[in-house]
């Protein structure tokens, strides 16, 4: 059960408990054969079957005159009037209702109980006649297919306990209307567009009967402050999934009676607020995923009925507290991916109660050491209660000893993506006899666990989820996995196996298999019905196995199958193949494809590249109307694409790369797959023109046609690559095709500066183009430089004339330009050494000219990526430019004719300087050594200032 499944059971079960307070109390004889409604209502009732859609025959016990015994229909036992009317559907029963709801309806005057929920009036608003059915006491219209506005005549059902609108996409824009529900209880509006509604705290807060309020995901961003809380019956409120800015939660203080509160996903911040401390009632607490950054604060350990706590996937920091220990009570406590750090308190093991515990993804330094409190006497009870634990992808690190006395409980036990190591043996798993899921994957090889087991080991569990990815399990096949006879998913990827699988293996009844990067050799007989199988990087060799029609992922890539694919695509099932992801690359496989497509018709991926296919691809891959990723890369595959592949409008990525394809680029291409993101068609024999049609692919990221015979010019309609000419790339976009359960990434191999690349994740992110190798002609299109968001761009080794555009600049997110033999010329434009990112520059052998602009970027390159250009001169390269050795000469009315004119004064000032000292020095004591009676009369002089300063002596 998903997380988001147990907050639906939690918010079901206190609305269930609120209920039993409630007076919505029925005498009912539904489905009792005896009671007949009046002939009025069995009328309005057929009219509201007629205006029904049911595919499902659903209503089909709606003949006769006994309504009462109809399906969905409830009576009152003395009256005999229709009062219930529960048309709800489950979704996992097939068809649901749809169609027009008719206005005879309003026939029903005694009605209490309409429920129409998950039912498909697609499109359809919710009637305003609905307001007029004023004895209605229960209203559902949840998850049916609603739009449009909500209608204000709901706030005439006075009588109304419980209204759910949830699950439609419907708009309120004013929720005045609300405020005389006075005797509402429950009000689930998920997923309403509330967000123009200002009002709305204001509106709930006149409900004072209120106990259930979900206002899950309605585009919420204020909580305002409330001056008096009336509706403080409140037993569960739900707030998640809103996008709240600073919010103000002061009066949730005043919500005392408040069992149930969720404010996950709704964009908090800051600490966790201290209102929520006064919550005493309290005991579902969720605030996933939002960005609280606080610790966790004491007062918490005060809300001691607290039974679930969710604070996964915030930035709470510090160690975790003491008190936590004190909320006896809890059943269920998710820490993880937060960045909690230090120990884990000991006083965890006085939670006898606690059942769930998630720890994962912190920076507790010790994790898996928390098992040896089993010895601890304290904590006995504790662990014998506990039956799921994850303590996974914590920082935890080094050798550690693994104990796990006291665990007998534990069903549950995630020690993925911790960096410990060491010795495990049989005597850790000891009392683990009720283990059925076991998630102990590593980070590394370097930094995993070593399973030292004997050969007849028999555990004491049966496992159903088994994952020791990076485990030291090896060299010998574990043949302990022979007992597990309720094993549904195995991963022991990458385990250090060098042996055969046994035969006994084939006949487990798996769901998951994954045993690649191993060193497991041997034929493969057979392949088990399973969902996903994945062989890859193994040593496998002989013919390749037949394929189940219940596999849905299937990856035998990387090993010497060898043979052909005819005996495992042509062969005949019963059944409908599911197949959506098949792998076969890097194999030894020979021959031409079989024309057997058409039973595959779910495929979305098809890698067959690095093999010997031979021939053409066969019309039936025309079928493949779900495909969105072919590689068929490094073959011997011939002709062209059929002309019935234009039906494969979902094509994000094709790779067709290093195979003998020839004749003209098809103009379909560009025309009908529409959606291609990645076009590799390198080294091949294609000719003619590039087609004006790729153009319109808007989507495309990765264009390579390098190395073919190409000829004609680049269309300028390139710049309209919508992708390329944006700076921010979308994210995840190779992605989004895959189903979820497959956990599929996408890989393409590139040339980048002359080095093949294998990308996978960084794929959505990277933008190419590489027309290189060709027999283009004409100029480079100014058009291109609108591509700011292009990375890669390679047109050398063509037949390009013309100058460079000036504007070449404004691709500022270019890492790699080669333009080089070539027959460009004029000047390189000086806005090239503006490209702050551009880390491979080559444009040699061309007819540039001038001098190398300058700029610490270009001076950077070496003098090989400018050669052959006869008239360039300047940095790095060796040649001087013309009047680079010659001295200056100053110009007039230029900045170096002043500075030089400021020298000259300088000059002179100088050249004063020694001639003013002695004409100085000799004016005013020359008279004095010549002239006695001067010097008698100058130190006389002297004599009496000094007297009459100081005073004579």
């Amino acid at each position: 059960m998903d997380r988001k499944s147990i907050r639906d059971v939690v918010v079901l079960w206190f609305w269930f408990l609120s209920l039993a307070s409630t007076t919505i109390q029925f005498s009912l004889s539904e489905g009792t054969s005896d009671v007949i409604c009046s002939a009025r209502e069995r009328k309005a009732l057929h009219r509201f079957k007629q205006g029904l859609v049911d595919q499902g025959n659903y209503l089909s016990s709606w003949t006769g005159e006994a309504c009462c015994s109809w399906k969905g229909i409830g009576c009152d036992n003395i009256t005999r009037h229709v009062v219930k009317i529960n048309l709800s559907r489950n979704p996992m029963d097939g068809a649901s209702l749809g169609g027009e709801i008719s206005t005879s309806l309003l026939d029903l005057k005694h009605l209490q109980y309409l429920d129409l929920s998950w039912n498909s009036f697609e499109g359809l608003q919710i009637p305003e006649f609905l307001g007029s059915l004023t004895g209605l006491r229960y209203l559902n219209l949840s998850n049916a297919g609603f739009t449009g506005d909500v209608p204000r005549q709901l706030g005439n059902l006075l009588s109304l306990q419980y209204l759910d609108i949830g699950g439609n996409s419907l708009n309120i824009e004013n929720l005045d209307w609300i405020s005389p529900l006075s005797v509402l209880e429950v009000l689930d509006m998920s997923w309403v567009d509330l967000s123009k509604a200002s009002n709305w705290l204001q509106g709930m807060n006149m409900l004072h009967s209120l106990s259930v309020l979900i206002l899950s995901d309605c585009g919420l961003s204020s909580i305002n402050p409330l001056p008096a809380v009336n509706f403080s019956s409140l037993t569960v409120l739900d707030l998640s999934e809103n996008q709240f800015v600073s919010p103000t939660l002061d009066w949730f203080s005043s919500l005392g009676s408040l069992v149930s509160l969720d404010l996950s996903s709704s964009n908090f911040h800051g600490p966790i607020p201290t209102a929520l401390c006064n919550l005493t009632a309290l005991r579902s607490l969720h605030l996933f995923n939002n960005s609280f950054t606080s610790t966790i604060p004491d007062c918490l350990s005060h809300l001691t009925s607290l039974e679930s706590i969710d604070f996964s996937n915030n930035n709470f920091h510090g160690i975790l507290p003491v008190s936590i220990g004190n909320l006896t009570s809890i059943v269920a406590l998710h820490l993880s991916n937060n960045a909690f750090e230090g120990e884990i308190p000991r006083s965890l093991g006085e939670l006898c109660n606690l059942q769930r515990l998630d720890l994962s993804s912190n920076k507790l330094v010790k994790g898996l050491e928390f098992l040896d409190l089993g010895a601890d006497e304290l904590s006995g009870h504790f662990l014998k209660c506990l039956s799921v634990l994850s303590v996974g992808n914590s920082s935890s690190s080094g050798p550690t000893s693994i104990s796990a006395r006291g665990l007998s409980s534990l069903s549950y036990l995630d020690i993925s993506g911790n960096s410990l190591n060491g010795v495990v043996s049989e005597k850790h798993f000891a009392n683990l006899t009720r283990l059925k899921y076991l998630y102990a994957s590593s980070k590394s090889k370097s930094k995993s666990f070593t399973l030292q087991v004997g050969s007849d080991w028999n555990p004491p569990f049966q496992l159903e989820i088994l994952e020791m990815r990076y485990w030291q399990l090896g060299p010998l096949f574990p043949a302990w996995l022979q007992t597990q006879k309720d094993l549904m998913r195995l991963d022991i990827s990458r385990a250090g196996i060098k042996d055969a699988i046994p035969s006994w293996f084939w006949s487990l009844n798996l769901d998951y298999i994954n045993v690649a990067y191993n060193r497991m050799y041997g034929t493969v007989p057979s392949l088990p019905a399973a969902y996903q199988i994945h062989l890859g990087s193994n040593k496998f060799t002989g013919p390749l196995p037949r394929i189940s029609s219940k596999t849905f992922s299937l990856d035998l890539s990387h090993n010497s199958f060898n043979g052909s694919l005819s005996h495992i695509l042509c062969q005949q099932n019963n059944e409908e193949n599911t197949l959506n992801s098949l792998d076969l690359s890097g194999n030894i496989l020979s021959g031409e494809l079989p024309d057997c497509w058409a039973s595959w018709t779910l495929l979305t991926v098809l890698r067959l590249r690095n093999n010997n296919l031979t021939g053409h691809l066969p019309s039936s891959m025309g079928s493949l109307l779900w495909l969105r990723s072919l590689h068929m890369r490094n073959n011997s595959l011939s002709g062209t694409l059929p002309p019935s592949m234009q039906g494969c409008e979902s094509l994000t990525v094709v790779d067709l790369s290093e195979n003998e394809f020839s004749g003209s680029i098809l103009m379909w291409v560009g025309k009908n797959l529409s959606s291609l993101m990645v076009l590799a068609l390198r080294s091949n024999k294609f000719t003619g023109s590039i087609p004006m049609e790729f153009c319109l692919l808007k989507s495309l990221q990765v264009l390579d046609l390098a190395n073919n015979s190409l000829s004609g010019t680049i269309p300028r309609c390139f710049g309209n690559f919508s992708v390329m000419a944006s700076q921010v790339q979308p994210r995840g976009s190779f992605l989004s095709y895959n189903n979820s359960a497959i956990g599929f990434t996408d890989t393409a191999s590139l040339v980048v500066k002359r080095t093949e690349y294998e990308y996978s994740g960084s794929l959505p992110l990277l933008t190419l183009i590489d027309l290189s190798c060709n027999n283009l002609t004409g100029e480079i299109p100014k058009e291109l430089t609108s591509l700011q968001g292009l990375i890669f761009l390679n047109l050398s080794v063509n037949h390009l004339e013309g100058q460079l555009p000036m504007e070449i600049g404004a691709m500022t997110s270019l890492e790699s330009l080669d333009l080089s033999r070539n027959k460009l010329s004029g000047v390189i434009p000086q806005s090239l050494a503006g490209i702050s990112f551009l880390s491979h520059l080559n444009v040699s052998y061309n007819n540039f000219s001038g001098r190398i602009p300058s700029g610490t970027q270009i001076q950077s390159f070496y003098a090989s990526c400018f050669i052959g250009n006869l008239e360039l001169c300047g940095p790095p390269l060796t040649e001087t430019c013309v009047g680079d050795d010659l001295p200056k000469v100053p110009i007039p009315g230029t900045a170096d004719e002043e500075d030089d004119d400021n020298w000259i004064e300088m000059k002179w000032f100088y050249m004063s300087m020694p001639l003013g000292f002695v004409i100085g020095f000799w004016a005013v004591l020359g008279p004095l050594a010549i002239k006695k009676a001067w010097r008698v009369a100058y130190f006389q002089f002297l004599d009496s200032v000094r007297c009459k300063l100081f005073g004579c002596w």
